[in-house]
C-alpha cells in the first residue's frame, strides 16, 4: 500500500470538504438554511446524501467484520437499511414531508399536542444518534490502525475536518460534501470489486456462497431494526423535510437503497473471503481492509482505503448535523432571538457534541454493538408512538405515552431475562400493546366525559 498516495488523495478530498464548507455558510442566514437548507433539496443530491449517510462504518467495516465470522447471513443488515429505504420511498417519507415539521420529535407536538413528548422524544433521538456517531468514530479510529497508524493524531486531524465543514455549513454543507464522497466512494469500490477477478482468478473461481443462515446469530435483529430505524431517525427524517416535493423524496430513497444494497454487498464479501483463506488480524484491525490488501494490488488498496474513509466521513457529518438539529429545533429556538444568533447557537452546539464524539471513541471499541444500542434505545422507546401518528386517524397521546413507558421497561428488563422469541419483536410488541391500551383507556375517558355532560 501507498502512504503517501493516500495522504495525499485524502488531504485533497478533506480540503474540498473545508472549501465546501466554506462556500455553503454563504447561503446560511436561518436555522432553516442551516438545518433544512430552505427546504430545497433536489431529486440527486438528495439521494447521494440518503445512500452517503447510511454506508459508513457499520454497512462496511462493521459487515464486513460480522461477515468474517458468520458468513452472508450478514446481507439482513444491510438488506434492513435498504427496505427502510423503500418503505420512505412507498409513502412513509412523504407523510414525513408532509407535516412540514424540523425533527421527527416536533411529531409528538404536533400530532400529539404535547411538548414534553416532544422533549423526551428528542431526548432519546440525541442519545441514539450519539452513539451512531460515537461508532463511525471507532470505525475511522480502527481504519487508521490497520494502515500502521498508531498515534491518534491522524485520526484525530480528520475527525476535526469533518466537524469543521460540518459546523460550517450545516445541512449544505453535508449534502454537497457527501455527492463529493459519493461519487468516489462508488468509482473505486467498483474498481476494487472488479479487479479480484483480474488478480485472483482462481481463488474467485472457487468461491461459492455456503451457510448463508446460521442458528446463532440474531438475524431478525439485523433484518428488523435499522428497517424501523430508519423510519423514524433524525438523519432521514432531516432529508424528508429538506426535499422540495414528495417525488423527490420516492426517487431518492428507491436509488439509495439499491446502491447501498450493492455497496455493502461488495464489503460482507470481502468479509467472506478473508474467512476462506484464513487470514487473522490483531483486535484492533479491520477484516475488510485487510482483505482488501491480500486480495489487490498495493495502487487498489490505497484508493480503496480512502473509499472507506469517506464513506465513513459521510455517515458521520450527518448524524452530527442531526444531532445538532434536534437539539437548537426542540431546545434552543426562541422568538425573542434572532435568525444570526440562532445560526451561532446551531453552530455552537454542532462543535460540542463533535469534540465530545472524539473523547467517546477512545473509551468504546465495538462498531456493531454500538450501532444496535442507539438503534435499539429508540426503536424500543419511540417507534410505536412515532409510527401510530403517521398512520392513525386519531392518535392517542395517553398511548404514546405508555407505549414509550412500556418500551423503556422492556428494553431494560430483557438485558437481564432471557426470553424464546426474538428481544426486539417482545419489546416493540410490547410497546404496541402499551398504545392501544392508553388508546382504549382514552376512548372510555372521553365517554365518561360525555356521559357527564
Amino acid at each position: 500500500m501507498n502512504i503517501k498516495l493516500f495522504l495525499v488523495v485524502i488531504a485533497i478530498l478533506g480540503g474540498l470538504c473545508l472549501w465546501i464548507g466554506k462556500i455553503s455558510s454563504k447561503n446560511i442566514k436561518t436555522n432553516d438554511d442551516y438545518f433544512l437548507m430552505g427546504r430545497k433539496l433536489s431529486v440527486i443530491p438528495l439521494c447521494l446524501t440518503f445512500f452517503a449517510t447510511q454506508l459508513g462504518g457499520g454497512t462496511l467495516l462493521g459487515a464486513a467484520q460480522e461477515a468474517y465470522q458468520k458468513g452472508w447471513i450478514v446481507l439482513f443488515y444491510p438488506l434492513g437499511v435498504a427496505l427502510g429505504f423503500f418503505a420512505l420511498g412507498m409513502g412513509f417519507g412523504s407523510k414525513l414531508k408532509n407535516l412540514n415539521i424540523s425533527t421527527t420529535a416536533e411529531i409528538f407536538e404536533k400530532i400529539y399536542k404535547s411538548r414534553i413528548q416532544r422533549y423526551i422524544a428528542s431526548i432519546f433521538s440525541i442519545i441514539s444518534l450519539f452513539f451512531v456517531l460515537v461508532a463511525q468514530g471507532i470505525a475511522a479510529k480502527k481504519f487508521f490502525i490497520s494502515m500502521n497508524f498508531q498515534s491518534p493524531l491522524i485520526f484525530v486531524i480528520f475527525w476535526t475536518i469533518l466537524i469543521l465543514y460540518t459546523v460550517m455549513g450545516g445541512l449544505e454543507a453535508v449534502v454537497n460534501t457527501d455527492v463529493l464522497q459519493t461519487l468516489f466512494m462508488i468509482l473505486i469500490l467498483g474498481l476494487t470489486f472488479f479487479s479480484i477477478n483480474l488478480g485472483n482468478t482462481e481463488i474467485v473461481n472457487n468461491f461459492s456462497i455456503q451457510n448463508i443462515f446460521v442458528s446463532d446469530v440474531p438475524w431478525i435483529t439485523w433484518l428488523l431494526i435499522p428497517f424501523l430505524f430508519m423510519l423514524i431517525e433524525q438523519d432521514m427524517g432531516q432529508r424528508c423535510f429538506a426535499a422540495k416535493n414528495n417525488k423527490i423524496v420516492t426517487f431518492a430513497t428507491i436509488g439509495a437503497g439499491i446502491l447501498l444494497l450493492i455497496s455493502s454487498s461488495i464489503a460482507i464479501y470481502f468479509g467472506v473471503m478473508a474467512k476462506k483463506l484464513g487470514l487473522t488480524i490483531s483486535e484492533n484491525s479491520s477484516i475488510l481492509v485487510e482483505s482488501v490488501k491480500l486480495l489487490t494490488t498495493p495502487t487498489i488498496t490505497t484508493l480503496f482505503m480512502c473509499a472507506i474513509f469517506m464513506a465513513i466521513i459521510s455517515t458521520a457529518d450527518s448524524i452530527l448535523c442531526s444531532i445538532s438539529s434536534n437539539v437548537s429545533y426542540d431546545f434552543l429556538i426562541s422568538k425573542n432571538i434572532s435568525s444570526k444568533k440562532q445560526v451561532t447557537i446551531s453552530k455552537a452546539v454542532t462543535l460540542f457534541f463533535g469534540l465530545a464524539s472524539i473523547s467517546f471513541v477512545f473509551i468504546f471499541n465495538d462498531v456493531v454493538t454500538m450501532l444496535m444500542f442507539g438503534y435499539q434505545l429508540t426503536i424500543n422507546i419511540l417507534f410505536v408512538s412515532i409510527f401510530m401518528a403517521l398512520i392513525s386517524k386519531n392518535p392517542s397521546r395517553l398511548g404514546a405515552y405508555i407505549s414509550m413507558i412500556a418500551g423503556a421497561i422492556s428494553f431494560i428488563f430483557i438485558k437481564f431475562i432471557r426470553v424464546p422469541i426474538s428481544e426486539d419483536i417482545l419489546t416493540v410488541g410490547l410497546s404496541f400493546l402499551g398504545y392501544f391500551i392508553g388508546k382504549k383507556m382514552d376512548k372510555k375517558r372521553v365517554a365518561l366525559n360525555e356521559i357527564e355532560d
